[in-house]
């Protein structure tokens, strides 16, 4: 019995051990095969793409073109990108959209543009002009035709065209005549001639018309453009004009014919002299106007005429503050209010702005005017009346433009109305506001150092510079 047991048992040592070979032979097999699958897998990671590379070129345009931040100068940017990859550089080679940005100036080169508006292919072009005058070095006009003749073939393909105020009113007036060679512009969405002269001595462009122009959407006129013929297009969204100084020898433009068509605006500027404009209360109807910049030297009679439900944003330019009064109530969902006092405001003048913008958010003054808004009465040493800008109950932010040495020097910190303001706001539970403050000066005696630490105490402050070359 005992030898069957051990005969068994040798037989079973056997079979394991017979086993232990096979699985140490197989083990060696796999580390083999292992080893060999991880160098066609190097292999093939080597000879494919990266995962960038690996886009398709539509979307890798797509994310060069946000890395274009501003349009008109894509060239910083695109150096960069085609520096990085062979790949990177044919796609941007490649591809019209690149190539649309035209800055149309005496250093650009005749066969450049012509190449650029080959590879722009039947991309829409975006062209500024800029820089023309009559340079004694060169033949400026007879190279600006030049130029001008290989681009206007190409007025159906624009999409903007931009006339810098670095251009001379001559060299404007030949521009537009080239131009009115080829009349038809039907993808043009943006036109800007943005120069100032004392008058206008030349004629509204009839390329800028509805039938020309179909999808004009934003429109710069400056003021060498006679607009008393102008109509503005039913389609625009932007529109800014400037109206040249009012004399005897013309008429006053038609102001509400001219503006009325234009239903789909949600932002005007006017700037210029409105002697004379014929305006009625509630003239004008924008149903979409969200944004309206009046720097005229009589702004309410505009503000009276216009009736604008989505208005929200207001600039404006005030002689006479008191006329206000005339439009109490009426823009009750402007949040957004900058106001320009061309002579100093006073109280009453202060109160009757308040009363005409009732839920102003955000407000934008010159620290000269502020101190009358914020000025309360007071009697006997009590405040017996708040200060005009308290009426403001939705007040968030206030930005005082104007902080100059001479203000600093004259001010006693001690009883600073704006501090004062401040500080009464906080005693009586009110919001704590943010106030930017723009300085035009340097200062080196430490005043605004310790005007700053004054006001802080009181309200979240922004400092930032704005100097004057």
């Amino acid at each position: 019995m005992a030898a069957d047991e051990l005969h068994r048992a040798w037989a079973k040592l056997d079979q394991l051990e017979a086993q232990e070979r096979y699985l140490v032979e197989r083990l060696s097999q796999i580390h083999k095969e292992i080893k060999a699958q991880k160098l066609e897998i190097d292999d093939l990671v080597k000879g494919r793409p990266s995962a960038i590379n690996r886009l398709p070129t539509e979307l890798l345009s797509q994310i060069f073109t946000l890395c274009i931040p501003d349009r008109k100068f894509p060239e910083k940017p695109l150096r960069r990108i085609v520096c990085v990859s062979r790949h990177w550089k044919d796609v941007v080679w490649n591809n019209p959209v690149f190539w649309t940005s035209i800055k149309v100036t005496p250093t650009l080169g005749e066969k450049f543009l012509k190449k650029q508006l080959q590879w722009s292919g039947p991309a829409l072009l975006d062209i500024w002009i800029e820089d023309w005058d009559d340079r004694p070095l060169y033949d400026a006009r007879g190279k600006l035709h030049v130029l001008l003749g290989a681009i206007v073939p190409h007025a159906n393909r624009w999409r903007s065209l931009i006339i810098s105020d670095t251009v001379d009113v001559g060299f404007v007036q030949s521009i537009l005549t080239k131009i009115l060679n080829h009349l038809s512009v039907p993808s043009l969405r943006e036109f800007s001639l943005d120069i100032w002269v004392r008058f206008n001595c030349l004629r509204y462009p009839e390329f800028l018309s509805p039938t020309c122009a179909p999808a004009l959407q934003h429109l710069t006129l400056g003021s060498p453009l006679q607009l008393n013929n102008f109509v503005a297009p039913p389609t625009l969204k932007t529109l800014r004009l400037t109206f040249p100084d009012a004399d005897g020898y013309f008429r006053p433009p038609p102001v509400v014919s001219m503006l009325a068509p234009a239903q789909s605006l949600i932002s005007l500027v006017l700037n210029g002299d409105s002697t004379g404009w014929s305006l009625k209360q509630n003239d004008l109807h924008y149903p979409l106007l969200e944004e309206l910049t009046l720097r005229l030297n009589r702004s309410i009679p505009f503000l009276e005429a216009i009736v604008a439900p989505k208005l929200r944003y207001v600039q404006c330019s005030i002689n006479d503050p008191l006329a206000f009064d005339t439009i109490e109530g009426k823009s009750r969902d402007v949040y957004d209010l900058s106001l320009r006092f061309l002579p100093r405001v006073n109280n009453r003048g202060a109160e009757s702005v308040c009363r005409a913008f009732p839920g102003v958010r955000h407000v934008h003054l010159s620290i000269r005017d502020t101190s009358v808004f914020v000025a309360g009465i007071r009697g006997s040493g009590v405040l017996e009346r708040r200060p005009p800008i308290d009426q403001w109950p939705n007040l968030e932010s206030v930005t005082l433009d104007g902080l100059h040495r001479r203000y600093l020097e004259h001010l006693d910190l001690g009883g600073d109305p704006i501090a004062e303001w401040l500080r009464g706001r906080q005693e009586s539970g009110l919001s704590r506001l943010h106030v930017k403050l723009s300085q035009t000066q340097e200062d080196e005696s430490g005043l605004s150092s310790t005007y700053f630490a004054l006001l802080e105490r009181h309200c979240n402050l922004e400092v930032f510079f704005f100097f004057f070359f």
